[in-house]
């Protein structure tokens, strides 16, 4: 096509849309300039009311899976199941360690989903941030799985008429070792291979706590408390230095979190 044939074409479709045009009446006019003055004092009145923390911990609720409720009310029938059907104090307290440790890997593709699925950068332009986003999932996984943990305590204590702080000493160390080397996986592995690590080191615990169950006979007993009092105490310190680690490398930006991301842009 020339140009004359361009130019003349451009002048007929000016002139076809032209005629198309509809006047706007005043009333109408005045109506929309009504309307998009209510809207932006609607909007500046919400902006004003800023959510509190209470609250936007709150509403990550519902960004959590539905299958992550689901397995975990699974695996705390899966306890009350072992431990109605066992009179061996000793087993239910093993299998408890076991499942105590197992509940964290329900919560952790939540953890990390803001690298896994890639989307850590927007987190960060957002008004609530990466940091407040990762610290509101903290909370919320970690109430609901120590609630399943305390939860299973309460089951067995019953089941069997032990003492429900020698059952929780029980399940605290390999679910605080299971958690904190999660964490410390989901913090420095790629996101693509993060969730299998964080398989294998969950096995890894439950496999060392029942060879140890093996091999020590009387860990379960009365005298051993100590020793769990000992190794509850230095895991919960662990776990507590990989969440701090953790918000820090959230604080400290892209970079830091997820430099897998981060070197696809320089």
């Amino acid at each position: 096509m020339g140009k004359a044939e361009r130019a003349r074409l451009e002048i007929e479709l000016s002139q076809h849309y032209s005629a198309q045009r509809e006047e706007a009446d005043p009333n109408t006019i005045d109506s929309l300039a009504q309307a998009m003055a209510a809207e932006d004092e609607r909007t500046s009145r919400a902006h004003g009311r800023r959510m509190g923390f209470a609250q936007f911990v709150a509403s990550q609720v519902r960004y959590i899976p539905l299958w992550t409720w689901v397995a975990q009310l699974g695996i705390v029938a899966l306890m009350l199941a072992a431990a109605s059907s066992t009179a061996d104090a000793n087993l239910a307290k093993l299998v408890i360690g076991v499942l105590s440790a197992v509940t964290v890997l329900v919560g952790m593709p939540s953890v990390h989903a803001s690298k896994l699925h890639g989307v850590a950068e927007l987190e960060y332009s957002c008004p609530s941030n990466a940091v407040s986003v990762m610290v509101a999932r903290l909370i919320v996984l970690g109430c609901s799985s120590s609630l399943v943990v305390a939860l299973m305590v309460g089951a067995v204590a019953s089941s069997l008429d032990a003492n429900a702080l020698s059952v929780a000493l029980c399940a605290c160390p390999p679910f605080f070792c299971s958690c904190a080397g999660s964490l410390a996986l989901l913090r420095r592995a790629a996101p693509s291979s993060a969730a299998v690590l964080c398989w294998a080191w969950v096995a890894a615990c439950c496999a060392m706590l029942m060879a140890f169950a093996s091999i020590w006979p009387g860990m379960y007993g009365t005298a051993s408390l100590a020793s769990w009092i000992a190794a509850a105490a230095v895991a919960l310190a662990w776990l507590v230095r990989e969440v701090a680690m953790l918000v820090h490398a959230v604080s400290a930006g892209l970079d830091a979190f997820s430099p897998h991301m981060a070197k696809t842009y320089h």
